[in-house]
């Protein structure tokens, strides 16, 4: 079980690495757009700010030649450390097959059919990650549980790494449903220890002593 930040902001990065049980970073065009037009140096500067645990760099590029160049670059940063996460389509899974033959880890990503998490699994990636909310905003089925029980069947060794998670609840139900890691953004990590019963705890403790 891990749990990753999912984000590509360097101050959130610095946040995640000190709150001690973040194990990774998931990033992708979008978050990468906030903070840079300079991907490839910015995941250099996030290896940096987060010294241990992997990274997964999305390409920018949709053509599949730009997209290789892409990914093998991000790999070379950091042998190892760096995940390339390519999105579940036909030609990104020979893309991924290829990789993962020349040693390089690969997740797919956007997956909402059991079909796709079949496919991970014969090309050797190491996560699958579904969208959580989005499915659940369009009515996409149990994505987490679907994709859970082929993997379980093929007694395979990619794990489900769920994201699009935009609550705690949402974070605990996609582990219950059998997801093996989760990403969130930060606030969502730090929400995680929230309850009012907790609190109220806390408050009593303190008169108590005082």
């Amino acid at each position: 079980m891990a749990i990753l930040l999912d984000s590509a902001s360097l101050d959130d990065a610095r946040a995640a690495e000190k709150l001690g049980f973040v194990r990774g970073i998931t990033t992708n065009p979008a978050l990468m757009a906030r903070e840079t037009k300079e991907p490839l140096a910015h995941l250099a500067r996030l290896l940096e700010t987060f010294p241990e645990g992997p990274i997964c760099y999305q390409p920018t590029q949709s053509s599949l030649e730009v997209m290789e160049e892409e990914v093998r670059a991000a790999a070379a940063l950091a042998p190892g450390r760096v995940v390339a996460k390519l999105p579940a389509t036909l030609e990104a899974v020979s893309l991924a097959t290829a990789l993962e033959k020349d040693g390089a880890r690969c997740a797919l990503t956007a997956v909402y059919s059991p079909a796709q998490a079949l496919l991970a699994h014969e090309a050797g990636c190491v996560w699958i990650i579904p969208y959580v909310d989005r499915a659940a905003r369009h009515s996409a089925g149990a994505v987490v549980t679907e994709q859970a029980a082929i993997l379980e069947r093929l007694d395979s060794d990619t794990r489900i790494l769920a994201a699009s998670l935009k609550t705690a609840s949402q974070v605990v139900q996609s582990i219950l449903d059998g997801a093996h890691d989760v990403t969130a953004p930060l606030a969502v990590l730090r929400g995680l220890p929230a309850h009012p019963l907790t609190e109220s705890a806390v408050r009593e403790f303190a008169a108590h002593w005082a």
